[in-house]
């Protein structure tokens, strides 16, 4: 009888423990406050402004500012000045540009003139090889390998796409006569060119995903969005696949297939594809007659998995994302959350954050004349 009582107490034990740890669980992942209360009284998750790395900066300049794996990047009056993460300046290179248009992927950048027909690829802090192409660069794209993706524009067509191969020689050249290219991006086994191409010359607009073969310079695929549809990005997710943002929706495009993943309603405050194989959308809840909630969706684009992370009544000012994590910017806080909707830090400030610079490794808060820099 005894053992019998005592196996009863332990299972009455165990499932109290049990309860508990969902309930904290549950409380943690949909209570903001709660959640805020764990994470810097037990899990050390919350940094506040003074206390980290800073890069002054001289807002006068103008500098144009980016970050990328674990690096920031300033560039003003033709210098670009590279830090890491500890705010040390690791090297400086001479860039002639005015105006510049500037894409990071991984360890390489691209910075060309806006409008312009110059532009450099730099691999993590040194200048690899320098281009030039015939017409206006209107945009520009690199991939993990350092293939470059060049939209231009001249007298004679509306768009050229020209892709070149990471030591800088040009690959091939598509010329667009009565179509618009927004955007493009080479697939990560440099196999395929996906670009994004507007048809404003009907009564409806009319959006398409051309893929091409990198080898043959032919086009393989055709993908046609809905009418209105207009293609804003595209971002390839891994060898085949090119996960394609347009004003209403969010398509997924290979060399034979396209497919819907996600249609963006009125609900919808903020979306993201520059997350490593995954979609980022701040979604709009009721939660009453005159009141609503929001919350970080963040949609597997390999799986249907989804994974959630609540902001409550907090609807944030600036969402970015780059590699696995996602950056909130509510104006004076900022949360980062990975792509599992977990939170990796919380920043707080006593004034107002001007802007996010989000890379792979490393989060800028910037300020008038300073970066702070959050390791994650």
């Amino acid at each position: 009888m005894k053992k019998e009582k005592t196996s009863k107490i332990k299972i009455i034990i165990i499932t109290i423990i049990s309860l508990a740890i969902i309930i904290l669980i549950a409380m943690y992942t949909t209570n903001s406050n709660f959640r805020n209360f764990i994470d810097s009284k037990f899990l050390n998750k919350n940094v506040s402004e003074n206390n980290l790395a800073i890069i002054e900066i001289n807002s006068d300049d103008n500098p144009a500012l980016f970050a990328f794996e674990d690096y920031i990047g300033v560039f003003a009056k033709n210098k670009l000045s590279i830090y890491n993460n500890k705010s040390d300046l690791i090297n400086e290179l001479t860039i002639n540009i005015t105006t510049p248009l500037i894409k990071t992927n991984g360890k390489y950048i691209v910075i060309s003139e806006d409008n312009g027909n110059k532009f450099y690829v730099i691999n993590s802090t040194n200048l690899l090889w320098e281009g030039n192409v015939d017409g206006k660069i209107q945009k520009i794209n690199i991939n993990k390998n350092g293939f470059v993706s060049v939209i231009v524009s001249n007298s004679t067509y509306n768009s050229i796409v020209i892709a070149f191969n990471s030591d800088g020689n040009e690959l091939f050249k598509t010329y667009l006569p009565s179509t618009y290219a927004m955007c493009s991006d080479i697939s990560i086994n440099n196999s395929y060119l996906a670009f994004g191409e507007v048809d404003y010359s009907g009564t409806v607009i009319k959006s398409n995903i051309r893929i091409m073969s990198i080898d043959s310079a032919e086009t393989i695929y055709n993908y046609s969005s809905s009418a209105n549809d207009i293609i804003s990005n595209i971002k390839y997710v891994d060898k085949e696949k090119a996960i394609c943002m347009f004003t209403d929706s969010i398509s997924e495009v290979t060399p034979n297939s396209g497919t819907v993943l996600y249609k963006i309603n009125d609900n919808i405050s903020f979306t993201d594809i520059n997350i490593d194989n995954h979609i980022a959308i701040i979604e709009r809840q009721s939660s009453g007659l005159f009141s609503h909630e929001y919350q970080l969706k963040i949609l597997s684009t390999n799986s249907n998995n989804e994974s959630l992370y609540f902001l409550n009544n907090k609807l944030p000012k600036q969402m970015l994302a780059s590699g696995k994590i996602i950056a909130l910017n509510y104006g004076s806080e900022v949360d980062i959350v990975n792509q599992n909707g977990t939170l990796k830090k919380n920043y707080v400030s006593s004034k107002q954050i001007k802007d996010l610079i989000v890379g792979e490794n490393i989060v800028g808060i910037v300020y008038k004349d300073k970066i702070e820099i959050i390791e994650i």
